[in-house]
């Protein structure tokens, strides 16, 4: 029994010694892998289709990602970012003291270009350049600034995403979704400025009135860089932000092109395991990006749904000697993001509204329709059908059609009924007046 009861305490010690670093996340049957993040959403760029999605509107802590909008909100109303000086304020680094915050070595005092410290945000997370962006375009008014990135969230439709403050240290009140954070990182994206900056391995921060000589700051998503992420180097990542907090787990935005595809990747939530002490690991994070970078560029592809040269259906053409019908093609190529592996002649579905007839002349190109393209009942596509030929019109069918229709009117109806009806009365008041003089002549005799 005491051998028993040892190799249970032995194995006790050994579980808790390497269940930190196990992963209890199950594989997903339509990745066939594990994604040990909590929220998930991945959009392929060009399309955006969202290819997949795992919790993709639960609310979870943003972390740093909190960065990506101070970064709008600052860009967008700073009309000079590289004239613009900003005065470092003492109150942000008392707010900061102790928190163990991720910093750039700004310092108290430290005159800064505005374009430096987006630098310093977005590439070295740094809390304090959060700070002094917030207190130079809100005028000294820190709360207006949270005010001006609420109010942009909702702009974008990042409806279930509340901020609180700029930097993203953990606030119970300050949360986001997957969704939402890809909304605001897709917006940020269109603008120039933030995409140079969120896109940029390194960074040289000039000499201040508190730093002498220049220095170079490195961006904290480290799989850019094959010089210092070791294994998790991947050579089509681009940006964009990372987030780390003990209650947020390890969060991520990045982009992806490789082929001529480019993908936007949201991962919320990723646990940090330890190996002993405070030795990290692996960032799973960086292990989900990678997975799921792969299986995106593997498994989809831009793939032809509908082509013009495809004949869809017919429609019945009037007035043409030796021909009834007429062909329908669709007046554009689909093209749409798909699973390789998916059959498209067994999973599209087209939906056809076509004109009953037509009457001649009918010119290649007319439209005599429409299809919608749909995939798993999801519309893809709404496409005109237009006549693949032209067709001229027979004389003599034209003529008789026209006195077909000419006594087939409705007016002409009415107007024979009339006629008839007169030529009745007419007939009937011979018929009266013809007795009347009868009967006159009668009497004379």
């Amino acid at each position: 029994m005491k051998k028993i009861a040892a190799l249970v305490v032995g194995l006790s010690i050994l579980l808790g010694t390497f269940l930190p670093c196990v992963s209890y996340a199950e594989v997903d049957p339509e990745l066939g892998f594990e994604v040990s993040s909590e929220a998930v959403y991945l959009v392929n760029n060009e399309t955006g289709i969202v290819i997949y999605e795992k919790n993709a509107n639960e609310k979870m802590y943003p972390a740093s990602l909190t960065k990506i909008m101070t970064a709008i909100v600052a860009i967008e109303n700073c009309a000079d970012l590289e004239g613009s000086v900003a005065t470092a304020p003492t109150y942000v680094f008392d707010q900061l003291w102790g928190l163990n915050a991720s910093n750039a070595d700004i310092r108290h005092g430290e005159e800064v270009r505005m374009i430096d410290l987006l630098y310093a945000l977005i590439l070295r997370s740094a809390c304090e350049a959060a700070g002094i962006i917030a207190d130079y375009i809100s005028g000294g008014e820190p709360d207006q600034f949270i005010t001006m990135m609420n109010d942009k969230a909702k702009e974008i439709g990042a409806n279930d995403t509340y901020f609180v403050n700029p930097h993203g240290l953990h606030d119970d009140n300050q949360y986001t979704t997957a969704e939402d954070m890809y909304k605001i990182t897709a917006y940020a994206m269109e603008n120039p400025v933030f995409a140079q900056i969120a896109c940029s391995n390194s960074y040289e921060m000039p000499a201040t009135n508190k730093h002498s000589e220049p220095r170079t700051i490195y961006h904290t998503n480290t799989m850019m860089d094959p010089n210092r992420s070791g294994s998790w180097y991947y050579p089509y990542i681009q940006g964009i932000k990372t987030g780390t907090t003990d209650e947020s787990g390890r969060n991520l935005v990045s982009m992806a092109v490789k082929d001529a595809y480019s993908y936007t990747l949201v991962t919320l939530g990723a646990p940090i395991y330890y190996d002993n002490g405070d030795e990290i690991s692996d960032n799973m994070s960086y292990v989900d990006a990678k997975k799921l970078y792969d299986w995106a560029f593997d498994n989809w592809s831009v793939r032809s749904v509908v082509k013009t040269s495809s004949v869809e259906g017919q429609v019945k053409v009037n007035l043409v000697k030796d021909k009834d019908v007429v062909s329908v093609f669709p007046a554009e190529d689909v093209d749409y993001l798909l699973r390789k592996d998916i059959d498209i002649e067994s999973s599209i579905q087209k939906v056809l509204v076509l004109q009953e007839s037509v009457d001649a002349p009918v010119n290649e190109g007319d439209v005599l329709g429409t299809m919608e393209i749909r995939l798993a009942d999801k519309l893809i596509a709404t496409v005109d059908l237009v006549a693949g030929e032209t067709l001229e019109r027979d004389g003599w069918l034209y003529l008789l059609s026209r006195i077909k229709s000419f006594f087939g009117s409705l007016w002409v109806k009415l107007a024979l009924v009339l006629l008839l009806l007169m030529v009745a009365l007419y007939v009937a008041y011979m018929v009266m007046y013809n007795k009347k003089r009868r009967r006159r002549r009668r009497r004379r005799f």
